[in-house]
């Protein structure tokens, strides 16, 4: 909580008393509240011995309804508003038992609106808190919308009101209801609705759930609880000291240069400078900086984080490594294979072993032949004489093994 906002709330405060000196009388506190129709708080239960598990409960069908309670410093409190999720207030609501100037609302929603501030301000709080001796009256409350209108703002300064709104998200420390009055009131509550649940679980008619909240009122608002809850809150009697003594005074720390980052004697520097680095390099590199972060003060995920980092940097290096050997290797195999030349199919009568000199020698007298017949008109002979086909080498992985790789086919021809 923001220590300079509260003691800000409580000097504005206390000028407030000393001007105007307020009677306990002429303290109050507003607020609103919700139930939701058919919930309740967890309960204690009987349950058998060695089971884990207990249920409880509740009603399918669930409806909002909203208290508005005011309580004053001396101890009393003033007729609540609610008001019920309808369009129309309806007289099957009411128990025969409720007080004469209890009031009843409703709305779309079943939350408080704009009109409902305004109407409760000139209606309920402004005739029961009216004062004969010239008192300006005090209401505390919080920041709710429909306590700042134009109109409710006006309202209390024609009539004397002086109205302080609480610092915001500090409800539970400073607004005396929220500090001893709706607790108790909602346990109190909840425990006269498990009564009704005991015996039908069902949506609790609307009546039935006013007579619980006049029961549980009753046993929460007493005078005892609203006057400590002024007590406890520091509003009355007046104890800043009270509120600011349990929050934490801001401390004024000297600024402080931050240390010059060095980096360690060890630490190789070739790694700066080459690319890509090698492995040796940067693991002993990485071990290095995954022990100068674990003896840091750095909070631990950020140390996961960078050792985390570290290793998925070696990871991804020694892929790339992989990679680019893989694609050297393939680089070259393609490059040996488009350099390889042609074969040469030979033929030659009555023979079909020969050794590399032989072939060498037939090829090269087959390719003389073959110049000379291109000048000359082709003719036709029976004679055998050997012929040399060009033929593209088939890439054919399934039917090449390693003995016809490179090598020449012979074939031997019968003459007719």
């Amino acid at each position: 909580m923001n220590y300079p906002v509260v003691n800000a709330y409580f000097d504005a405060l206390t000028d407030l008393f000393l001007e105007n000196s307020y009677p306990s009388d002429a303290i109050f506190n507003v607020d609103e509240t919700g139930f939701a129709l058919g919930t309740t708080l967890p309960s204690k239960v009987l349950i058998k011995r060695g089971d884990t598990t207990a249920f409880k409960k509740i009603s399918g069908r669930q409806e909002w309804i909203t208290a508005v309670e005011c309580i004053g410093a001396s101890g009393v409190a003033l007729p609540p508003l609610l008001i019920f999720k309808a369009k129309h207030t309806n007289t099957a609501w009411i128990p025969p038992s409720t007080p004469e100037n209890q009031k009843f609302s409703t709305s779309n929603s079943g939350w408080t609106s704009d009109n409902h501030g305004y109407e409760w301000l000139t209606t309920l709080f402004e005739p029961e808190t009216r004062r004969n001796d010239g008192k300006r009256r005090l209401l505390l409350l919080d920041g709710h919308g429909s306590h700042l209108t134009a109109r409710f703002i006006a309202f209390c300064l024609d009539k004397n009101i002086d109205l302080v709104c609480l610092p915001p998200h500090t409800s539970h420390l400073l607004q005396p209801l929220d500090v001893g009055v709706f607790s108790p009131v909602k346990r109190a509550l909840s425990s006269e609705i498990e009564k009704l649940f005991r015996l039908d679980t069902r949506r609790i008619p609307r009546i039935e759930w006013t007579e619980a909240y006049i029961t549980a009122r009753a046993r929460a608002f007493t005078s005892r609880n609203i006057e400590s809850s002024f007590r406890a809150s520091g509003i009355y009697p007046l104890s800043p000291i009270t509120i600011l003594s349990t929050l934490r005074m801001p401390t004024s720390t000297p600024p402080t240069t931050p240390p010059p980052i060095t980096t360690p004697r060890d630490l190789d520097r070739s790694l700066l400078d080459s690319s890509p680095p090698e492995g040796t390099e940067l693991r002993e590199a990485t071990s290095l900086v995954n022990r100068i972060v674990r003896s840091s003060t750095l909070e631990t995920p950020v140390k996961r984080y960078i050792e985390r980092s570290g290793a998925a940097f070696e990871r991804t290096t020694s892929e790339n490594a992989l990679l680019r050997k893989e694609i050297a290797e393939y680089r070259e195999l393609s490059r040996v294979r488009k350099e390889r030349k042609n074969g040469k199919r030979v033929a030659i009568k009555g023979k079909f072993v020969f050794n590399t000199k032989e072939i060498l020698e037939v090829v090269e007298k087959a390719e003389v032949e073959a110049s000379k017949r291109k000048v000359k008109k082709r003719r036709t002979t029976k004679a055998i004489n050997p012929e040399i086909e060009e033929e593209q080498e088939e890439d054919n992985e399934e039917n090449t093994s390693e003995s016809e790789s490179d090598c020449i086919v012979v074939v031997s021809r019968r003459s007719n």
